[in-house]
């Protein structure tokens, strides 16, 4: 325990003193002035890019005796959206629709409602990520093992509509190779790499989870400890890892790992009454990944990311929640209108 509170301490100190080295970085206005190694990245922020989207997001969790290793996989029934999105200057705002239709066999894995709002804030040195996801509606995706008569005839999956989930937080990144790599550049697509290159990232999270069901989420064969219909938890995380691209002519693909270490504050309520978690470390993993075409005026490809964490709670009880999106994108990048400077200046 001694060692994991240093280990956060000193990331928070390191971090702490990286923005106190850099303070000016802060201010947007500033930024600005700072300059990308021009042998590295090619900016196009002066270019007014527009793009069209689909994405496709998921959300599952699971619930697992560590002792018995009988658990509970619940998954939402994903779809893909469609979208359009702009990228100015300082702005990246993409708008996405997720028809019905996109929702397959809604009569075997039930409809799932979901809402996603993501905002970002890609500066010259840092990256300050915020996002909203709730989920109504989940099946047991491990249905053969939590029920072992269950045939594979049945009309559909186990389905629970009572549940519902909301995840929100905010993550704060900072690239150390800033120059010679930019996460703007790489995953807003403002910029071109051209060069491979990497950098070493320190990220600071804070996430937030809740779920509400009518009733328990798994069978009486747990422990009523396990029996659990809703929970509100927070988790306080730090993050290390490497980013890393590779460009061919105009091709790149693109790769971040970023493992960590998080503390779990909340209540958990189930049969066996409201408790709290271990105030004990917890694995959570970031990955970031994406392949695509990149030029003064086209770009395309398709990106994946992946934020998964690890919650221990007692009785030998293990919570996991796996949130991410997958995207094809495709964009052009033209002169912008002189309306569009006249607002963006105004802003």
């Amino acid at each position: 325990m001694h060692v994991i509170r240093f280990v956060f301490l000193v990331g928070f100190i390191a971090i702490s003193q990286y923005i106190s080295a850099q303070n000016e970085g802060i201010h947007i206005s500033k930024i600005e002035v700072y300059e990308y190694d021009t042998n590295y990245i090619e900016s196009y922020n002066s270019k007014l890019a527009l793009r069209l989207v689909i994405p496709k997001r998921f959300d599952r969790f699971v619930l697992k005796n560590t002792i018995t290793n009988k658990k509970y996989v619940y998954k939402a029934n994903e779809h893909y959206g469609f979208g359009i999105g702009i990228t100015y200057k300082w702005l990246a705002v993409d708008l996405a629709l997720n028809p019905a239709f996109t929702q397959p066999d809604t009569d075997i894995f039930g409809k799932t409602d979901e809402f996603n709002l993501k905002g970002s804030a890609y500066l010259r040195r840092h990256v300050i990520d915020g996002y909203l996801r709730r989920y109504k509606s989940y099946y047991v995706s491990n249905v053969t093992e939590v029920i072992p008569d269950w045939s594979p005839d049945a009309p559909s999956y186990p389905i629970r509509s009572d549940i519902s989930t909301v995840s929100w937080g905010f993550n704060y990144t900072i690239p150390f190779n800033w120059k010679k790599y930019s996460p703007k550049v790489i995953f807003v697509l403002d910029g071109e790499l051209k060069k491979s290159a990497g950098s070493f990232m320190a990220v600071s999270s804070l996430y937030f989870y809740h779920l509400r069901a009518d009733s328990s989420i798994v069978d009486a064969t747990f422990s009523p400890e396990a029996q659990i219909n809703s929970f509100n938890l927070a988790l306080v995380g730090q993050l290390f890892g490497y980013s890393y691209t590779y460009v061919y002519k105009k091709f790149y693909a693109s790769a971040s790992l970023l493992p960590g270490i998080t503390y779990a504050i909340g209540t958990v309520y189930s049969e066996a009454g409201a408790y709290n978690p271990r105030f004990t470390a917890n694995f959570k993993l970031m990955v970031r990944a994406g392949v695509g075409y990149n030029s003064k005026r086209w770009y395309s490809g398709a990106y994946l990311i992946l934020d998964n964490n690890q919650i221990i709670l007692p009785s030998n009880l293990a919570l996991g929640n796996a949130l991410g999106e997958f995207r094809l994108f495709v964009g052009y990048r033209i002169k912008a209108p002189k309306i569009v400077d006249n607002v963006m200046d105004r802003l």
